[in-house]
């Protein structure tokens, strides 16, 4: 059977898996979690993705990436922009390009507690878990998003996020978010806003926890 390029890269990068776990001499638990770290991120083929997309124009770019995000950013309330004034495109455009994968394995922390974390994830596939304390609080799956508060207000992470299953999540980080909005006036008005919100609700749960 005839393996195409990508399959035969994949096959070496796990064949220099191999050899990594026995030269480090890991335990079978993290070995097991790395393999499954490489099968979620590559599914039998290996690419190098960042550097194919870096040969593209930006029009491209953002096509392929929208093709892949679309959804999951169109479900944020905060994140739509229907101005009508042919910049609604290139905003989600602009926030597509900005997200980067990250890929998780079962027991893998996404974000803890009392961290300073400030960006936001959008579950692409896979499961999680979120904890206030020791108590889990709920369950998380594709099309969710976690992480809106600390990406509009720089608070510290209010709650531990950990994947219990293999996740594929996007990542978009503070500097980007905040970078675009500088291109979009309405839309940093109307973030602006909004933070002002959280942080008066915060402040008021930290005040009453009940409410």
């Amino acid at each position: 059977m005839t393996i195409n390029p990508s399959g035969r890269l994949f096959t070496q990068k796990m064949e220099q898996l191999v050899d990594y776990v026995k030269w480090k001499n890991l335990s079978v638990e993290t070995e097991q979690k790395l393999f499954t770290y490489y099968e979620t991120k590559y599914r039998g083929k290996f690419f190098e993705e960042e550097s194919l997309l870096s040969e593209m124009n930006e029009s491209l770019r953002a096509e392929i990436s929208l093709q892949n995000t679309r959804m999951l950013l169109e479900r944020v309330p905060f994140l739509r922009r229907d101005v009508g004034d042919g910049r609604d495109e290139i905003f989600i455009g602009r926030l597509a390009m900005a997200l980067r994968p990250q890929y998780y394995v079962s027991g893998d922390y996404i974000t803890k507690q009392g961290d300073s974390g400030h960006d936001m994830f959008f579950i692409l596939s896979g499961k999680v878990d979120v904890f206030v304390g020791d108590r889990k609080v709920v369950s998380l799956y594709d099309g969710a998003y976690i992480g809106e508060v600390a990406l509009i207000t720089k608070v510290l992470r209010t709650a531990s996020v950990q994947a219990v299953a293999p996740s594929v999540l996007y990542r978009l980080t503070y500097m980007d978010f905040h970078q675009i909005l500088d291109e979009f006036a309405d839309m940093k008005t109307r973030i602006d806003e909004l933070a002002k919100e959280m942080e008066n609700r915060l402040q008021v749960t930290a005040k009453d926890p009940k409410k």
